[in-house]
C-alpha cells in the first residue's frame, strides 16, 4: 500500500508557515505513513494537476493538505478531476473522496489539533474499514537518556520484532518519544517483550509508558500525593511554570512561580544571601540550593523547583561556559541540586533545562 501527500502552500509565506505536521503525525500514529510528500505552490494549477495525476496512478491513498479557506474550492476541483463526489464532508470543507480502490483525503493545514483529531476520528477508522486492519500503538517517553543508547535499544528492538512493528522515534530538547505501531495480528507477547526491552534499557530516564507529556505526569502525581509545588526561575524565564499551568487542573497543586532574573530579586524574593552571590555567583550549586530552600522555607509548598544558568549566546562577566546550569529540587527534608551543561541555541538550552527540571521534580516526588 502506498500513501502519499500533497501540501499546497502560499508561495509568499515561509516554509515554516506550512503546518501539516499534526495531520501527518495523526496518520502515522494510526499506522499509515506517507511514503511521498510533495509541497507545491497553491498558485500553480498545472503543477498541482500533474502531481495529482501522477500520485493518483501510484498511490492507493492520497491526502491533500491546504489552508482551510481553500478547501471548498479545491474540493470541487478535485471532485471533477477524480470523477467522484465527496462521500464524507465536514462543515469546514474537509472530506473523503472515493473512486474504486483509490481514496482522497482533503484536509486543512491550519487546524492544528482539531485537524489531527479529524484524521484520528474519521480518516484512520475509514482506512481500518477499507483494509480490515486495525492498528494499535504503544508510547514510551523519557528524558535525559543518551542518544546513542536510545539508538542501540531501537536497533535491538527492530532485530527482535523484524518488520512486524513500526517504530516512530523523535527526540527534542533531550526528551525521547518512541511510538510503536502494530496491527491486530501481532502477538501480545512480542509487543510486551519489545516494550520491556526499551523500558529496562532506558531505566530511570523513563517517565511514562503512554503518550503523557512530563508536565501532565507531574501534575497527576502531585494530585495523587496531595502536594503543592512552587517554582523559582532565572534563565528559564518562567518556562517551567508555563508548562505546569498549561495542564488543566494545575491550580489544585501549583502555589506560585517567581521569575527572579536579577540577583536582587533572588535576594529579596527568595532569601539568597549576598555572600553566596558575591562569592559563588548567580550560576552556582549554592545559589540554586538557596533558591529552592527559600521557597520551601515559606511553608506554602511541599516541593520546589529552581533554575539558574547561562543560556547564551555569549557568556557573561563570569566567563562561565554557555549552557552551564544548576537545577534544584527542594523537599522539606532535603534539597537536591543537579549540574548540567547543555548545548545548542539559546532556545535549545532553555527548553532542554525546562524538560529536565520537570522530569527531576517528577522523579524526586515519585521516590518519596
Amino acid at each position: 500500500m502506498k500513501n502519499a501527500c500533497i501540501v499546497l502552500r502560499n508561495c509568499k509565506d515561509s516554509l515554516s508557515a506550512v503546518d501539516f505536521g499534526c495531520v501527518a503525525d495523526a496518520f502515522l500514529s494510526g499506522g499509515y505513513a506517507f511514503s511521498e510528500i510533495r509541497i507545491l505552490s497553491s498558485e500553480e494549477e498545472k503543477e498541482f494537476s500533474d502531481a495529482f495525476s501522477a500520485l493518483r496512478a501510484e498511490a492507493e491513498n492520497l491526502a491533500v493538505v491546504l489552508p482551510s479557506e481553500s478547501l471548498i474550492a479545491v474540493g470541487s476541483r478535485l471532485a471533477a478531476l477524480l470523477g467522484a463526489p465527496c462521500s464524507r464532508r465536514t462543515l469546514s470543507g474537509a472530506g473523503i473522496f472515493e473512486k474504486g480502490d483509490f481514496t482522497l483525503f482533503l484536509l486543512a493545514a491550519d487546524k492544528g489539533e482539531a485537524g489531527a483529531e479529524y484524521v484520528r476520528g474519521v480518516c484512520v477508522p475509514f482506512l481500518e474499514g477499507k483494509y480490515g486492519i486495525r492498528y494499535d500503538r504503544m508510547v514510551l517517553r523519557a528524558v535525559g537518556a543518551e542518544p546513542e543508547r536510545v539508538r542501540r535499544l531501537l536497533a535491538d528492538a527492530k532485530r527482535m520484532s523484524g518488520d512486524r512493528l513500526t517504530y516512530n522515534y523523535r527526540r527534542r530538547y533531550a526528551e525521547d518519544v518512541i511510538e510503536i505501531v502494530y496491527d491486530s495480528s501481532v502477538p501480545r507477547m512480542l509487543t510486551d517483550d519489545v516494550l520491556r526491552l526499551l523500558a529496562e534499557g532506558l531505566g530511570d530516564s523513563v517517565y511514562a509508558l503512554d503518550d503523557t507529556p512530563i508536565e501532565k505526569r507531574l501534575v497527576q502525581l502531585l494530585k495523587l500525593r496531595d502536594k503543592k509545588i512552587s517554582v523559582a526561575e532565572s534563565f528559564t524565564g518562567g518556562g517551567v511554570a508555563r508548562r505546569i499551568v498549561s495542564v488543566p487542573g494545575a491550580s489544585e497543586v501549583y502555589f506560585e512561580g517567581l521569575n527572579t532574573y536579577d540577583e536582587r530579586a533572588k535576594i529579596k524574593r527568595l532569601g539568597v544571601s549576598e555572600y553566596t552571590l558575591g562569592t559563588m555567583g548567580a550560576v552556582s550549586d549554592e545559589t540554586a540550593y538557596e533558591m529552592a530552600s527559600g521557597l520551601i522555607a515559606t511553608g506554602d509548598c511541599d516541593i520546589a523547583v529552581a533554575t539558574t544558568g547561562l543560556a547564551g549566546p555569549r557568556s557573561d562577566r563570569t566567563e562561565l561556559p554557555v549552557g552551564l546550569c544548576y537545577l534544584a529540587v527542594g523537599l522539606k527534608e532535603k534539597v537536591y541540586v543537579y549540574r548540567h551543561r547543555f548545548s545548542g541555541s539559546r532556545e535549545d538550552i532553555t527548553e532542554t533545562a525546562i524538560n529536565y527540571a520537570l522530569f527531576l521534580a517528577y522523579r524526586q516526588l515519585k521516590n518519596l
